[in-house]
């Protein structure tokens, strides 16, 4: 019986207590008033030639007259600038002009500049001569080129050594509006090395 008293003052304890509202506990700091409007000023840049980043911020706050600007290099090689003020009730308060230049200046063509080098105008008609050459006797490589122009008349040939030994020449010749003329010529004669059949695979015998 007593046990059974024990276990209902148990049950009402903790009924009342769920019904005690929760009071959080009083901040130990105690923040300072204020002791009047807030005053201060800033100025902060970054300019950094290798990531090609600049731009900055300035403000300066006299209770509720505020004013300041900030910039930035826009991709395009322009500097962007807003300057604003906020005066009491007024609000945020911009000057355009900015927003205006930025405006005007999107609707500017795109001119790409000037190259600095200038090619040398022709002074008449091309005159030039070369010849070349390759033989390796261990990869087989026989072949070269040969040409000689003076203003409208050109001239040359090219070989190739072919795999069937002979060689291969063609001479050409470009005489103003001709158009290129070329003759092609064969030294030596076709040599052909003699057919002869790989042998037939034959399965080798196997003994149990």
């Amino acid at each position: 019986m007593a046990l059974t008293v024990y276990v209902l003052a148990a049950l009402v304890v903790v009924a009342v207590a769920d019904n005690i509202p929760y009071t959080p506990p009083r901040p130990s700091y105690s923040a300072p008033a204020p002791a009047g409007p807030a005053q201060y000023n800033f100025d902060w840049s970054v300019n950094d030639v290798n990531s090609g980043n600049d731009y900055g911020h300035n403000e300066d706050r006299n209770g509720y007259d505020t004013q300041g600007s900030y910039y930035v290099q826009l991709p395009d090689g322009r500097l962007q600038r807003v300057t604003y003020t906020v005066n009491g009730d007024s609000g945020y308060v911009y000057f355009l002009a900015a927003l205006v230049v930025v405006a005007v200046a999107d609707n500017i063509p795109y001119t790409p500049p000037r190259p600095s080098y200038n090619a040398p105008a022709p002074v008449g008609p091309a005159q030039y001569n070369f010849d070349w050459s390759v033989n390796d006797g261990n990869s087989g490589n026989d072949y070269g080129h040969n040409e000689d122009r003076n203003g409208y008349d050109t001239q040359g040939s090219y070989y190739v050594q072919l795999p069937d030994g002979r060689l291969q020449r063609v001479t050409y010749t470009v005489n103003g509006d001709s158009g290129y003329v070329a003759q092609v010529e064969y030294q030596g004669e076709a040599q052909y090395s003699a057919y002869q059949p790989s042998p037939s695979y034959r399965p080798t015998p196997s003994y149990a």
